[in-house]
């Protein structure tokens, strides 16, 4: 890597803020499953600084994709800073979560 190029990757780290601790709400689910989606979550928030997507249904799509490419089935996700939910889902495969302000909810049925 060139001077310029490690100097301009070090600036992008300076641009993205340091994310809080999650704070979990509702956590019916594995805790590789949790880890998981908290890393997920945590990258999507990240893409939305580095403007590699512009909003929160981008993140969502994001965050379902990764679910559905590692653990299969049909996963739902919904991301925002407010939206209320009533749902159906799977024993053991529901979580709800805070970042911030962004809150997240993913849940596997079918």
């Amino acid at each position: 890597m060139t001077d310029q190029s490690q100097a301009g990757a070090q600036q992008n780290a300076k641009d993205v803020p340091e994310l809080p601790k999650p704070e979990m709400h509702i956590v019916d689910m594995s805790k590789a499953e949790v880890d998981f989606a908290i890393e997920v979550a945590k990258k999507g928030i990240i893409s939305l600084f580095k403007n590699e997507r512009r909003s929160f249904c981008e993140v969502a799509q994001f965050i379902k994709k990764e679910f559905d490419k590692t653990f299969q089935g049909a996963w739902h996700v919904f991301v925002g800073k407010h939206f209320g939910a009533w749902v159906t889902y799977e024993t053991h495969k529901l979580v709800y979560f805070h970042i911030g302000q962004a809150g997240f909810m993913i849940y596997k049925h079918g």
